[in-house]
Protein backbone atom coordinates (compact mmCIF):
# COMPACT_ATOMS: atom_id res chain seq x y z
CA UNK A 1 0.00 0.00 0.00
CA UNK A 2 1.14 3.12 -0.94
CA UNK A 3 1.86 5.57 2.02
CA UNK A 4 1.10 9.50 1.06
CA UNK A 5 3.02 11.80 3.90
CA UNK A 6 3.03 15.76 3.09
CA UNK A 7 3.00 18.96 4.31
CA UNK A 8 0.13 21.63 3.65
CA UNK A 9 1.18 24.44 1.95
CA UNK A 10 3.76 27.11 4.04
CA UNK A 11 2.00 24.79 7.17
CA UNK A 12 -0.46 27.67 7.97
CA UNK A 13 -3.32 26.88 9.32
CA UNK A 14 -5.86 29.15 10.72
CA UNK A 15 -8.16 28.56 13.95
CA UNK A 16 -7.66 25.43 16.45
CA UNK A 17 -9.49 23.15 14.61
CA UNK A 18 -8.02 19.89 13.94
CA UNK A 19 -10.32 17.12 11.55
CA UNK A 20 -9.57 14.07 9.65
CA UNK A 21 -11.35 12.57 6.48
CA UNK A 22 -11.25 9.40 4.04
CA UNK A 23 -8.94 9.50 1.64
CA UNK A 24 -9.61 5.68 0.77
CA UNK A 25 -11.02 2.65 1.99
CA UNK A 26 -7.70 2.36 3.46
CA UNK A 27 -6.10 5.64 3.97
CA UNK A 28 -7.07 8.99 6.10
CA UNK A 29 -6.03 12.08 5.20
CA UNK A 30 -5.68 13.83 9.42
CA UNK A 31 -5.04 17.57 9.08
CA UNK A 32 -3.15 18.97 12.26
CA UNK A 33 -3.03 22.23 13.41
CA UNK A 34 0.00 23.71 16.33
CA UNK A 35 -1.63 24.08 19.73
CA UNK A 36 -2.41 20.62 20.62
CA UNK A 37 -1.14 18.28 23.42
CA UNK A 38 0.18 15.16 23.49
CA UNK A 39 -3.72 13.65 24.40
CA UNK A 40 -5.32 15.76 21.74
CA UNK A 41 -3.05 14.29 18.87
CA UNK A 42 -3.62 10.89 20.09
CA UNK A 43 -7.63 11.66 20.73
CA UNK A 44 -7.85 12.49 16.86
CA UNK A 45 -4.80 10.16 15.37
CA UNK A 46 -6.86 7.11 17.36
CA UNK A 47 -10.31 8.39 16.45
CA UNK A 48 -9.79 8.94 12.87
CA UNK A 49 -8.22 4.78 12.81
CA UNK A 50 -10.72 3.58 14.98
CA UNK A 51 -8.43 2.81 17.93
CA UNK A 52 -9.79 2.07 21.64
CA UNK A 53 -9.04 3.91 24.94
CA UNK A 54 -5.93 1.97 25.31
CA UNK A 55 -4.74 2.24 21.37
CA UNK A 56 -5.17 5.93 22.11
CA UNK A 57 -3.13 5.84 25.37
CA UNK A 58 -0.04 2.99 23.93
CA UNK A 59 -0.12 6.00 20.87
CA UNK A 60 0.73 8.85 23.32
CA UNK A 61 3.72 6.62 25.45
CA UNK A 62 5.02 5.25 22.24
CA UNK A 63 4.79 8.50 20.32
CA UNK A 64 6.60 10.20 23.63
CA UNK A 65 9.34 7.87 24.05
CA UNK A 66 10.15 7.51 19.87
CA UNK A 67 10.11 11.62 20.50
CA UNK A 68 12.54 11.36 22.98
CA UNK A 69 15.12 8.93 21.43
CA UNK A 70 14.93 10.92 17.87
CA UNK A 71 16.38 14.22 19.48
CA UNK A 72 17.36 13.82 23.11
CA UNK A 73 21.05 15.10 22.12
CA UNK A 74 19.64 17.73 20.73
CA UNK A 75 17.38 18.07 23.90
CA UNK A 76 20.19 18.17 26.52
CA UNK A 77 22.26 20.64 24.23
CA UNK A 78 19.39 23.06 24.31
CA UNK A 79 18.56 22.40 28.06
CA UNK A 80 22.16 22.67 28.79
CA UNK A 81 22.65 25.78 27.23
CA UNK A 82 19.84 27.80 28.40
CA UNK A 83 19.77 26.50 32.03
CA UNK A 84 23.61 26.67 32.33
CA UNK A 85 23.77 23.10 33.41
CA UNK A 86 26.96 21.06 34.70
CA UNK A 87 27.60 17.37 33.51
CA UNK A 88 25.53 16.34 36.59
CA UNK A 89 22.51 18.20 35.73
CA UNK A 90 23.05 17.18 32.13
CA UNK A 91 23.20 13.75 33.62
CA UNK A 92 20.14 13.60 35.26
CA UNK A 93 18.25 14.77 32.57
CA UNK A 94 19.48 12.29 30.14
CA UNK A 95 18.57 9.55 32.70
CA UNK A 96 15.13 10.58 33.65
CA UNK A 97 13.87 10.39 30.22
CA UNK A 98 10.86 8.02 31.58
CA UNK A 99 9.08 10.41 33.62
CA UNK A 100 8.94 12.97 30.64
CA UNK A 101 6.19 11.19 29.38
CA UNK A 102 3.77 12.01 32.12
CA UNK A 103 1.53 14.95 32.29
CA UNK A 104 3.74 16.65 34.66
CA UNK A 105 6.65 16.49 32.97
CA UNK A 106 5.88 16.06 29.48
CA UNK A 107 7.56 18.76 27.44
CA UNK A 108 7.56 17.34 24.29
CA UNK A 109 3.66 17.45 24.26
CA UNK A 110 3.23 19.97 21.82
CA UNK A 111 6.39 19.55 19.83
CA UNK A 112 5.03 18.33 16.25
CA UNK A 113 4.37 19.67 12.90
CA UNK A 114 1.04 21.07 12.21
CA UNK A 115 -0.09 19.94 8.67
CA UNK A 116 -1.77 17.34 6.52
CA UNK A 117 -1.04 13.85 6.90
CA UNK A 118 -1.74 10.67 4.82
CA UNK A 119 -2.44 7.82 7.16
CA UNK A 120 -2.84 4.04 6.19
CA UNK A 121 -5.01 2.56 8.93
CA UNK A 122 -2.87 -0.63 9.37
CA UNK A 123 -0.09 1.58 10.83
CA UNK A 124 0.95 0.55 14.58
CA UNK A 125 1.68 3.41 16.65
CA UNK A 126 5.31 3.19 16.49
CA UNK A 127 4.73 3.96 12.49
CA UNK A 128 2.78 6.64 13.02
CA UNK A 129 4.71 7.90 15.35
CA UNK A 130 7.94 7.83 12.92
CA UNK A 131 5.85 9.49 10.29
CA UNK A 132 5.86 12.20 12.53
CA UNK A 133 9.03 12.27 13.78
CA UNK A 134 10.59 12.39 10.29
CA UNK A 135 8.58 15.63 9.78
CA UNK A 136 10.14 17.22 12.19
CA UNK A 137 13.47 16.03 10.51
CA UNK A 138 12.84 17.18 7.09
CA UNK A 139 11.70 20.75 8.64
CA UNK A 140 14.63 20.96 11.08
CA UNK A 141 16.94 19.88 8.27
CA UNK A 142 20.71 20.71 9.34
CA UNK A 143 19.73 22.88 12.71
CA UNK A 144 17.92 20.70 14.35
CA UNK A 145 18.75 22.26 17.55
CA UNK A 146 17.46 25.56 16.66
CA UNK A 147 14.12 24.29 15.26
CA UNK A 148 13.52 22.34 18.49
CA UNK A 149 14.39 25.12 20.20
CA UNK A 150 11.64 27.60 18.72
CA UNK A 151 8.87 24.57 19.33
CA UNK A 152 9.52 24.26 23.17
CA UNK A 153 7.06 26.10 25.55
CA UNK A 154 9.22 28.04 28.11
CA UNK A 155 7.25 26.98 30.94
CA UNK A 156 7.39 23.40 29.82
CA UNK A 157 11.10 23.93 29.63
CA UNK A 158 11.19 25.61 33.32
CA UNK A 159 9.51 22.49 34.74
CA UNK A 160 12.33 20.84 33.31
CA UNK A 161 14.85 22.58 34.95
CA UNK A 162 13.36 22.33 38.32
CA UNK A 163 12.89 19.11 38.22
CA UNK A 164 16.20 18.25 37.62
CA UNK A 165 17.40 20.81 40.40
CA UNK A 166 15.05 18.80 42.51
CA UNK A 167 16.83 15.73 40.94
CA UNK A 168 20.67 17.51 42.16
CA UNK A 169 19.57 17.88 46.00
CA UNK A 170 20.33 14.64 48.31
CA UNK A 171 16.72 15.31 50.58
CA UNK A 172 15.68 13.56 53.64
CA UNK A 173 12.28 11.61 53.50
CA UNK A 174 11.04 11.58 56.76
CA UNK A 175 8.28 8.36 57.75
CA UNK A 176 6.53 8.39 61.46
CA UNK A 177 6.30 5.34 63.38
CA UNK A 178 2.34 4.50 64.87
CA UNK A 179 2.65 5.64 68.46
CA UNK A 180 4.58 3.49 71.14
CA UNK A 181 4.18 3.02 74.36
CA UNK A 182 0.82 4.31 74.91
CA UNK A 183 -0.39 4.25 78.39
CA UNK A 184 -2.65 6.17 80.85
CA UNK A 185 -1.79 8.39 83.48
CA UNK A 186 -3.71 10.03 86.49
CA UNK A 187 -2.08 13.03 87.89
CA UNK A 188 -3.61 16.25 90.05
CA UNK A 189 -6.92 15.24 89.10
CA UNK A 190 -6.59 14.76 85.65
CA UNK A 191 -5.78 11.47 83.04
CA UNK A 192 -3.37 11.65 80.48
CA UNK A 193 -2.57 10.02 77.39
CA UNK A 194 0.85 9.07 76.87
CA UNK A 195 2.36 7.86 74.00
CA UNK A 196 6.39 7.60 72.27
CA UNK A 197 6.96 9.02 69.19
CA UNK A 198 9.19 8.61 66.62
CA UNK A 199 10.27 9.19 63.03
CA UNK A 200 13.50 8.50 60.76
CA UNK A 201 14.85 9.66 57.71
CA UNK A 202 14.45 7.44 54.49
CA UNK A 203 15.43 9.82 52.09
CA UNK A 204 19.14 10.47 50.49
CA UNK A 205 20.29 12.69 52.73
CA UNK A 206 20.36 14.14 56.14
CA UNK A 207 17.74 16.98 57.57
CA UNK A 208 20.04 19.66 58.85
CA UNK A 209 18.87 22.60 60.61
CA UNK A 210 20.82 25.34 61.41
CA UNK A 211 19.98 29.06 62.24
CA UNK A 212 19.79 31.69 60.01
CA UNK A 213 23.33 34.07 60.77
CA UNK A 214 21.08 37.09 60.47
CA UNK A 215 19.30 36.29 63.27
CA UNK A 216 22.08 35.90 65.61
CA UNK A 217 21.75 37.52 69.15
CA UNK A 218 18.18 38.22 68.79
CA UNK A 219 16.54 37.40 71.80
CA UNK A 220 19.92 36.69 73.41
CA UNK A 221 19.64 33.77 70.70
CA UNK A 222 16.59 32.30 72.25
CA UNK A 223 14.34 32.73 69.43
CA UNK A 224 15.76 32.34 65.92
CA UNK A 225 14.60 31.80 62.11
CA UNK A 226 16.03 28.38 61.36
CA UNK A 227 17.13 27.22 57.85
CA UNK A 228 17.40 23.79 56.01
CA UNK A 229 20.39 23.15 54.58
CA UNK A 230 20.28 20.90 51.75
CA UNK A 231 23.34 18.99 50.11
CA UNK A 232 23.28 18.10 46.81
CA UNK A 233 24.91 15.47 44.58
CA UNK A 234 27.93 17.94 43.30
CA UNK A 235 28.86 18.81 46.90
CA UNK A 236 27.69 21.72 47.04
CA UNK A 237 24.72 22.88 48.93
CA UNK A 238 21.42 25.46 49.55
CA UNK A 239 19.16 26.57 52.54
CA UNK A 240 15.83 27.68 52.67
CA UNK A 241 13.92 29.04 55.89
CA UNK A 242 11.71 26.52 57.50
CA UNK A 243 11.03 28.24 60.97
CA UNK A 244 12.12 28.73 64.23
CA UNK A 245 14.44 27.61 66.73
CA UNK A 246 13.13 28.09 70.62
CA UNK A 247 14.58 27.54 73.99
CA UNK A 248 12.53 25.06 75.73
CA UNK A 249 12.57 25.43 79.40
CA UNK A 250 10.89 21.70 80.40
CA UNK A 251 13.96 20.26 78.65
CA UNK A 252 16.17 22.74 78.52
CA UNK A 253 17.74 23.38 75.20
CA UNK A 254 16.77 24.73 71.82
CA UNK A 255 13.62 23.05 69.77
CA UNK A 256 12.48 23.14 66.38
CA UNK A 257 9.18 24.57 66.56
CA UNK A 258 6.06 23.11 65.10
CA UNK A 259 7.73 20.11 64.15
CA UNK A 260 5.04 16.79 65.16
CA UNK A 261 1.14 17.40 65.25
CA UNK A 262 -0.68 15.16 67.40
CA UNK A 263 -4.40 14.91 66.35
CA UNK A 264 -7.13 12.46 68.57
CA UNK A 265 -10.40 11.74 67.37
CA UNK A 266 -13.21 10.02 68.30
CA UNK A 267 -14.26 6.68 66.25
CA UNK A 268 -16.66 5.21 68.12
CA UNK A 269 -17.17 6.64 71.02
CA UNK A 270 -20.77 7.80 72.65
CA UNK A 271 -21.20 11.11 73.86
CA UNK A 272 -17.33 11.63 72.93
CA UNK A 273 -16.72 15.55 72.86
CA UNK A 274 -16.58 16.84 69.10
CA UNK A 275 -12.36 16.71 68.71
CA UNK A 276 -12.30 17.94 65.38
CA UNK A 277 -9.78 20.45 64.07
CA UNK A 278 -8.26 19.94 67.74
CA UNK A 279 -5.02 19.51 66.86
CA UNK A 280 -1.43 19.72 69.37
CA UNK A 281 1.66 21.44 67.59
CA UNK A 282 4.94 19.82 69.57
CA UNK A 283 8.70 21.24 69.23
CA UNK A 284 11.41 18.87 68.66
CA UNK A 285 14.84 18.59 69.51
CA UNK A 286 15.83 16.94 66.06
CA UNK A 287 18.89 14.34 66.60
CA UNK A 288 19.99 10.91 65.99
CA UNK A 289 19.03 8.66 68.79
CA UNK A 290 17.96 5.67 67.29
CA UNK A 291 19.67 3.54 64.83
CA UNK A 292 16.76 2.04 61.58
CA UNK A 293 17.70 -1.37 60.61
CA UNK A 294 17.14 0.04 56.79
CA UNK A 295 19.38 -0.44 54.02
CA UNK A 296 19.58 3.11 52.23
CA UNK A 297 22.77 4.16 49.70
CA UNK A 298 22.94 7.29 51.85
CA UNK A 299 22.54 5.94 55.14
CA UNK A 300 25.14 6.61 57.79
CA UNK A 301 26.65 4.20 60.64
CA UNK A 302 27.64 6.53 63.47
CA UNK A 303 25.52 9.42 64.31
CA UNK A 304 26.25 12.64 63.19
CA UNK A 305 23.73 15.25 65.16
CA UNK A 306 24.00 14.26 68.69
CA UNK A 307 22.94 16.98 71.46
CA UNK A 308 20.29 19.69 70.82
CA UNK A 309 21.63 22.92 70.05
CA UNK A 310 21.26 25.83 68.67
CA UNK A 311 23.64 25.90 66.04
CA UNK A 312 23.54 22.61 64.19
CA UNK A 313 20.55 19.66 64.83
CA UNK A 314 19.64 17.19 62.33
CA UNK A 315 18.33 13.45 61.24
CA UNK A 316 21.29 11.01 59.42
CA UNK A 317 19.03 8.82 56.81
CA UNK A 318 19.02 5.83 58.42
CA UNK A 319 18.58 7.16 61.75
CA UNK A 320 15.38 7.80 64.02
CA UNK A 321 14.60 10.56 66.82
CA UNK A 322 12.45 8.74 69.62
CA UNK A 323 10.60 11.00 72.23
CA UNK A 324 9.68 9.03 74.64
CA UNK A 325 6.57 8.16 76.69
CA UNK A 326 7.96 9.76 80.06
CA UNK A 327 9.13 13.27 78.65
CA UNK A 328 7.74 16.39 78.75
CA UNK A 329 4.63 17.45 76.43
CA UNK A 330 4.75 13.40 75.59
CA UNK A 331 1.03 13.70 76.27
CA UNK A 332 -2.74 14.55 75.49
CA UNK A 333 -5.03 15.43 78.28
CA UNK A 334 -8.05 13.08 77.86
CA UNK A 335 -10.24 14.01 81.02
CA UNK A 336 -13.80 14.75 79.69
CA UNK A 337 -13.65 11.33 77.41
CA UNK A 338 -15.81 8.59 77.59
CA UNK A 339 -15.18 4.83 77.33
CA UNK A 340 -14.65 4.33 73.51
CA UNK A 341 -12.46 3.77 69.92
CA UNK A 342 -10.26 6.63 69.32
CA UNK A 343 -7.48 7.37 66.95
CA UNK A 344 -4.63 8.90 67.51
CA UNK A 345 -2.72 10.29 64.80
CA UNK A 346 1.05 12.00 64.10
CA UNK A 347 1.83 14.09 61.51
CA UNK A 348 5.34 15.32 60.72
CA UNK A 349 6.44 18.31 58.51
CA UNK A 350 2.51 19.32 59.09
CA UNK A 351 2.86 22.65 57.09
CA UNK A 352 5.10 21.31 54.52
CA UNK A 353 8.09 23.40 55.27
CA UNK A 354 10.94 21.52 54.96
CA UNK A 355 11.88 20.03 51.83
CA UNK A 356 11.35 16.56 51.54
CA UNK A 357 11.11 13.45 49.11
CA UNK A 358 7.83 12.68 49.49
CA UNK A 359 5.55 14.80 51.35
CA UNK A 360 2.69 11.94 51.04
CA UNK A 361 4.18 9.60 53.68
CA UNK A 362 4.56 11.87 56.76
CA UNK A 363 1.39 10.73 58.92
CA UNK A 364 0.95 7.42 61.41
CA UNK A 365 -1.86 6.38 63.24
CA UNK A 366 -3.03 3.86 65.93
CA UNK A 367 -6.64 3.38 66.56
CA UNK A 368 -7.19 2.20 70.13
CA UNK A 369 -10.08 1.31 72.49
CA UNK A 370 -9.74 3.57 75.72
CA UNK A 371 -11.97 1.89 79.07
CA UNK A 372 -12.16 4.81 81.64
CA UNK A 373 -13.72 2.62 83.96
CA UNK A 374 -10.11 0.99 84.49
CA UNK A 375 -8.09 3.54 83.39
CA UNK A 376 -7.35 1.24 80.44
CA UNK A 377 -6.40 1.40 76.63
CA UNK A 378 -5.96 -1.25 74.20
CA UNK A 379 -4.65 -0.91 70.79
CA UNK A 380 -6.57 -2.27 67.76
CA UNK A 381 -4.83 -1.41 64.67
CA UNK A 382 -1.50 0.19 63.52
CA UNK A 383 -0.91 2.88 60.19
CA UNK A 384 1.56 1.78 58.59
CA UNK A 385 1.00 -2.01 59.79
CA UNK A 386 4.75 -2.80 59.40
CA UNK A 387 7.44 -0.56 59.64
CA UNK A 388 11.28 -1.17 59.96
CA UNK A 389 13.19 -2.68 63.29
CA UNK A 390 15.41 -0.02 65.34
CA UNK A 391 17.96 -0.08 68.27
CA UNK A 392 17.82 3.10 70.45
CA UNK A 393 21.73 3.71 70.50
CA UNK A 394 21.35 6.80 72.63
CA UNK A 395 18.70 5.23 74.80
CA UNK A 396 19.96 6.39 78.10
CA UNK A 397 20.54 10.21 77.33
CA UNK A 398 17.00 11.47 78.28
CA UNK A 399 16.46 14.87 78.70
CA UNK A 400 15.35 15.21 82.01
Amino acid sequence: MRLAVFLAVGLVVVGFYAFASFASANEIKINLVSGLDRTALAELVGESLGWSKSGKQEFAKTLAQIQWDAFKSELADIFTHRFSWGSEEREIFLTQSAKYAGPDLDFLGTVYAPGTYMLARKLSAAEISNIFIMRLKELGGSNMSAFLKNLLMAENMEKISKFVASEMDLLPDLLLYPAKDINIEKKDGSTYLLFTTMYYNNGEGPLELRPDPKTKGIKRDIDRDVLQRIYRIDGTWREKFVGNFLWHQPHLHYHYRDFVEYDLEAIDAPNAPDLSGVRTKSTFCVRDVSRVDIRLEHEREEALYLICGKELQGISVGWADTYFYTYSDQRLNISDLPSGTYRLTFTVNPENALDEINLNNNQSSVEMYYNRGNGTVKVLKESPESMPEFKHVYYEQVFE
